[in-house]
């Protein structure tokens, strides 16, 4: 997936990528913004690692990969950007998970959101 935040303040709602076990293990997140100032341009990928009293500020630095957990360990959000903000997220699958989640999908039995990736 490819993202890009417009810079008028936009960002993403604190969220958990994988929170129904839809097979999504590893989140990876490829930065493409030279230049970049948080101070100025904001933009923070927010981490709240689940267990802890800390929250994880990454600065989406040009050339930057993070990889996290998918699921409920690593709730994040985006912080407001007010300069376009590039990004490439990626996920890794649990091959298991990923075909229990289509299957539940496909039967229709309410379990998995509306659309599945």
């Amino acid at each position: 997936m490819v993202a890009c935040y417009p810079g008028n303040g936009t960002g993403y709602v604190r969220h958990v990528d994988n929170p129904n076990g839809d097979g999504r293990c590893i989140t990876c997140i490829y930065y493409l913004n030279k230049n970049w100032d948080a101070k100025v341009h904001g933009g923070l990928l927010q981490i709240f690692p689940e267990g802890r009293n800390v929250v994880a500020n990454i600065e989406p630095f040009f050339d930057r990969l993070l990889i996290f957990w998918s699921d409920r360990r690593n709730p994040h959000e985006v912080k407001p950007a007010f300069t376009t903000r590039y990004a490439i997220t990626v996920w890794y699958f649990d091959a298991k998970e990923r075909a229990e989640a289509k299957e539940k999908y496909r039967l229709g039995d309410g379990s998995q959101p509306n659309s599945i990736m």
